[in-house]
């Protein structure tokens, strides 16, 4: 069993355990305002259909948060990326394309993305939680090309993402547990198929409350992250509308492409002539050039440390705000929250434990 395997049973036992115990934050101090608040919770007739026996749960005092919930979100991140295997070519088949991981070298690949989507939760337990995720995603990747000439350019994507992901959280006092995985798939014109990323946070808080408010608090988060990219990407980009060269750099760059592929033994330059033709073509006569690729990506350092957090006004309405930092990303997430429910009656309201 790997490590990140190990930490998501270890998390979800951890936080499994502390939920049953405890439930929802239970307002454990003395205030003579707490104490008439846990007792109109548990003489006020549960309104929502979910979370199931959350009724039950609302009886012996615990607050439980509305259980739908509507989220805009909006991040921005930075994370440098190895790329790995690159093949390209100029035909569609990957099979045909020409491994070049010896010959092309990057000093460094940084993207910089934004995103903004947006979030329908649900509390199918107490403790359990589900969600899907819509969004739109711009990317401006910076590649710092090293051979077989020197160029600094930045690739533009962007387009839509679509996702779901699933929480287990829990709370022992006035401490919070949390874990979150989610899944979600981005499509970017430049790349033949969506473009899988997975996250799993872990993260552990603490809540304070306002006098005289009960419905108020704020949660002082920190955690750590992973995240995972879909190893093998294949797609097309077309060079003169990536690479923006001014006449005196393309000449340059044309010099030492011709001066590298000049040296190369014969074999090599047979293998690699309809590339060295595409660039030279390019940076000679300003032709278009389209190039299909493949490439294993991954990031540096796919673990990071999250710091954050989360205010809520009442039950309806929650504002956030999480920093991830160290490993190979840095994030900033902003995010509001409008919590609600359908009315009826609870289910498993009746069910004897």
């Amino acid at each position: 069993m790997n490590k990140l395997k190990k930490i998501c049973i270890l998390s979800v036992m951890i936080t499994f355990s502390f939920t049953l115990l405890s439930g929802q934050y239970t307002h454990r101090k003395n205030r003579q305002s707490e104490k008439e608040y846990i007792d109109s919770i548990k003489n006020t007739p549960y309104p929502w259909k979910l979370p199931i026996m959350g009724s039950k749960i609302r009886k012996k005092g615990f607050d439980l948060p509305n259980p739908n919930g509507l989220m805009a979100n909006y991040i921005f991140g930075v994370q440098d990326i190895t790329m790995e295997n690159l093949a390209i070519g100029t035909q569609d088949d990957p099979s045909t394309f020409t491994d070049v991981s010896n010959i092309v070298g990057f000093d460094h690949i940084t993207a910089r993305v934004q995103v903004i989507n947006f979030k329908y939760d649900f509390y199918l337990l107490p403790f359990l939680n589900f969600y899907a995720l819509g969004g739109y995603v711009i990317s401006n990747t910076d590649v710092a090309l090293a051979l077989p000439f020197v160029a600094d350019f930045t690739a533009h994507g962007e387009g839509p993402m679509f996702g779901w992901g699933t929480v287990f959280s829990g709370g022992v006092g006035p401490f919070i547990f949390s874990t979150d995985y989610n899944m979600a798939w981005t499509y970017l014109p430049q790349l033949d198929g969506p473009s899988l990323a997975q996250v799993f946070d872990f993260r552990l808080g603490h809540m304070f409350k306002f006098k005289n408010r009960p419905q108020m608090n704020l949660v002082a988060l920190i955690g750590t992250s992973y995240q995972k990219l879909a190893k093998f990407s294949v797609g097309s980009w077309n060079v003169s509308e990536m690479v923006g060269f001014s006449q005196e750099e393309k000449e340059d760059a044309l010099n030492n492409l011709n001066d590298w592929y000049d040296e190369l033994p014969q074999h090599s330059q047979d293998q690699l002539e309809g590339i060295y033709d595409g660039f030279s073509g390019w940076l000679e006569n300003g032709e278009d050039t389209y190039l299909r690729y493949s490439f294993d990506k991954r990031l540096y350092y796919p673990w990071s440390m999250t710091l954050g957090i989360n205010y809520q006004l009442n039950h309806r309405y929650q504002f956030t705000f999480v920093y991830t930092v160290l490993g190979s990303r840095s994030q900033y997430l902003f995010g509001f929250n409008y919590r609600f429910g359908f009315r009826g009656k609870n289910y498993l309201a009746g069910l004897t434990l």
